[in-house]
């Protein structure tokens, strides 16, 4: 009988004690997904000619720790980019262009369709 009660509150212990830690970790991951919210940037460069210059602008910027997505355009001379902040900053990105062969002309917010109404 004793160690029927020993070993029902023991288990009950066990339950409380993941309970607990599971709706911790919940709190904890909501705070890394405010952290991790992505911004967006619009980047004039000089220089691209070509679809291959796009690429390279697309490979080059998506090798940096933090970058979520590139789309450059030789056309409009610019490339629009989603980063995360916390991870990776303009200077890094200014030098991922530079170093790509390319005019780092400036930063600018992005224009969304909405904006240009």
């Amino acid at each position: 009988m004793y160690l029927k009660k020993l070993t029902y509150g023991f288990a009950v212990l066990i339950v409380a004690l993941v309970v607990f830690s599971c709706s911790s970790g919940g709190k904890k991951a909501e705070k890394e997904t405010v952290i991790q919210q992505a911004s967006l940037l619009e980047v004039s460069i000089g220089g691209m000619t070509c679809s291959g210059c796009e690429q390279t602008i697309q490979n080059n910027l998506g090798k940096l720790e933090g970058i979520k997505s590139v789309k450059a355009s030789f056309t409009a001379g610019n490339a629009i980019i989603e980063y995360f902040p916390a991870k990776v900053d303009t200077v890094q990105i200014k030098e991922a262009v530079t170093g790509s062969g390319y005019t780092f002309k400036k930063f600018g917010p992005v224009k969304l369709e909405e904006d240009a109404k």
